[in-house]
């Protein structure tokens, strides 16, 4: 597996698509995982800058997913920005309890993505320095 920028772990082909051509364009590179155990799996792996993360994934849901990057001694510093829907506003609270950096709401993606993602990036970086 390649490292890239950002794991994007999305289980909507189209919503992914979506966030991954949006990123592209930016100049991110961009891995897919379409399930909770294999985005775990993936970040892991190739250790990317910063992962988006679906909260409903089949099998392991977003906030189990979340769980195990931050205990995980190789992943626990790796920004975490959920993806969740308007209707779900309470589990927001709960990513950032967490450990997640930020969230999004699907929504708002087409014009909150790419300020969010450099926004974590760079918060990362400083914390790096």
């Amino acid at each position: 597996m390649t490292t890239a920028d950002i794991l994007l772990i999305e289980d909507s082909p189209s919503q992914a698509l979506q966030f991954r051509l949006m990123l592209e364009r930016a100049g991110y590179s961009v891995q897919v995982a379409a399930t909770g155990i294999e985005g775990w799996r993936a970040a892991s792996v190739m250790k990317p800058r910063m992962i988006l993360l679906d909260i409903d994934l089949p099998g392991l849901d977003g906030f189990q997913v979340l769980n195990r990057l931050k205990r995980d001694r190789a992943t626990k510093h790796i920004p975490v920005v959920m993806l969740t829907h308007r209707d779900h506003v309470n589990s927001v609270q709960r990513a950032l309890n967490l450990g997640a950096d930020d969230y999004l709401f699907k929504d708002d993606a087409a014009a909150e993505l790419l300020p969010v993602v450099e926004q974590a990036l760079a918060l990362a970086q400083q914390a790096h320095l």
